[in-house]
């Protein structure tokens, strides 16, 4: 019986005392392991609804995960980008640089702090972050890609052509690569370069729109008359549509190809395509001028007239087509008028000088020459201004 009781009060004793600080360890060990499970699987949740477009539903997931478990840097990284999608920069920034304080080699974090600062338009410091992406995981194109851009941004051509170019051995048959340097050589004013390597990403990327648009532009820069034809041709087959930016080279093209009848079908559609696109007008009205269209001339002039835009064209086209239709004083009666506004247009007074001549005003018309070589560009003579402004009249 004594024993009994003993062993009774040493039970007793030993209960009153609790477990021990091992076992509070390993349950508070227990727990967290627990936090951080369930912290996962709401993570998981919230990534769907992130995907899905829920993003209240995503942030309010992700506020329920960094409590569970404050520990885990891609949590921070998921409520950043939510943020950011809400437009939110402060607060995504304030995640993205605490993520990095739990885990400094987060190539993700880098990368997401260059597209706040880039929304926020501090081109150089989001070239800072985007290159800390590519040193971090220098096997993800989409950083190298972002680093260039806002390399690009910040005026820094020739950096943004030594990191691709450094990259380009392992991404070689990336499109987006070989476009984006394309672009580079073209502002670096090589356009027949731009436009092999534009060649290169299209083969790479045959369906991309953006890439068969910018072959097009670069073939036009490079004075490749024939490839940008070909380049819009290509487009327009498969997209059954021609840009407007394209039907305008198109047209310029063929002016530069002698096809000027052709440029001057192509220049009208795409004028009645963009009625209030003025500088389209005008340059319908030269190409009418070129070609002797004189009703395109005229018309050029009355819409340029009703759009207020260009008011020296205006009044030659008018004058052009009064002097078509035989009205030479009519035409020199606007032409003078315009000399007066406009002194230093050497067209103005070229026509006029035709005029006069028509009128028997040969000492007119003499100086109205003399007036048009001064102002015409390159020190032009009487034979290139006759030539180029078309003094001689229809």
């Amino acid at each position: 019986m004594r024993l009994t009781v003993c062993m009774a009060l040493t039970l007793a004793v030993v209960g009153c005392n609790g477990p021990t600080t091992r076992g509070k360890q390993m349950r508070k060990e227990a727990y967290t392991r627990m936090d951080a499970v369930n912290a996962r699987l709401v993570h998981e949740q919230a990534v769907t609804a992130f995907e899905t477009g829920q993003l209240d539903r995503a942030r309010t997931l992700m506020e329920e995960a960094i409590e569970r478990y404050p520990k885990e840097a891609a949590w921070y990284v998921l409520m950043g980008r939510i943020l950011l999608e809400q437009h939110r920069l402060d607060s995504a920034k304030r995640m993205f640089e605490h993520a990095l304080t739990i885990d400094d080699t987060s190539s993700e974090c880098n990368y997401y702090l260059g597209v706040v600062h880039e929304r926020w338009s501090n081109d150089e410091t989001a070239a800072d972050h985007f290159s800390g992406a590519v040193e971090k995981d220098p096997d993800r194109p989409q950083y190298v890609l972002a680093a260039a851009e806002a390399l690009i941004a910040s005026g820094s051509l020739e950096e943004s052509r030594v990191l691709i170019e450094s990259r380009m051995e392992h991404f070689e048959h990336h499109a987006g690569l070989r476009h984006l340097l394309a672009q580079i050589e073209l502002l670096s004013g090589d356009p027949e370069s731009a436009a092999s390597h534009c060649e290169a990403a299209r083969l790479l990327s045959p369906n991309d729109e953006g890439i068969a648009h910018d072959l097009a532009v670069m073939r036009f820069a490079s004075a490749d008359w024939a490839g940008t034809l070909a380049a819009i041709d290509d487009a327009r087959h498969r997209t059954g549509e021609t840009a407007p930016v394209l039907q305008r080279l198109e047209a310029r093209s063929l002016m530069a190809m002698d096809r000027s009848v052709e440029a001057r079908d192509v220049l009208r559609q795409l004028c009645n395509r963009t009625p209030s696109e003025a500088a389209l007008w005008r340059e319908l009205g030269l190409l009418g001028w070129d070609v002797a269209d004189w009703n395109s001339v005229a018309e050029a002039g009355k819409r340029l007239s009703g759009l207020g835009e260009y008011p020296c064209e205006q009044g030659l086209f008018t004058a052009l087509f009064n002097r078509s239709r035989g009205d030479y004083q009519a035409a020199a009666t606007e032409l003078e008028s315009l000399a007066e506004r406009f002194p230093d247009r050497p067209e103005v007074w070229a026509v006029l000088a035709g005029v006069r001549s028509v009128l028997n005003d040969m000492d007119g018309s003499a100086e109205a020459l003399e007036l048009a070589v001064k102002w015409a560009p390159d020190h032009a003579d009487v034979s290139a201004v006759s030539g180029v402004y078309g003094t001689q009249g229809p």
